[in-house]
């Protein structure tokens, strides 16, 4: 078996660069630099709720299984005068997996949960 000391180091990855592992059975396999990004992005704990009509408490079921801490919230508002900009709302977390979002008035927008 190669040494991987032996193999020169590559200071510029690129999204076809590959990585040398194992899948879930055992199998070798070689899996692309951007592959594996999205299966990063798609897996860390990310929750994206979209706010279609406007309401003043906004329920997130997200799925996230937060057993033992509070995740971090972020808001974008897009009704009223301004469209896109950062909100402010009381989160009550009701469980591991549902939150709620109370506004002063009905916003229409986005929430995103990060574990």
């Amino acid at each position: 078996m190669p040494r991987i000391n032996k193999y020169q180091l590559d200071s510029t990855i690129s999204d076809t660069d590959k990585l040398l592992g194992t899948d879930e059975n055992g199998n070798t396999r070689n899996f692309k630099i951007k592959d594996l990004s999205n299966f990063f992005a798609e897996n860390s704990g990310t929750f994206k709720h979209v706010q279609n009509s406007a309401s003043a408490t906004w329920t997130v079921t997200h799925n996230l299984d937060l057993t033992d801490h509070l995740p971090h919230v972020s808001l974008k508002i897009d009704s009223g005068t301004y469209d896109n900009v950062q909100g402010t709302g009381i989160v009550t977390y009701v469980n591991k997996n549902q939150l709620t979002i109370a506004f002063s008035s009905a916003q229409s927008g986005f929430a995103y949960i990060k574990k």
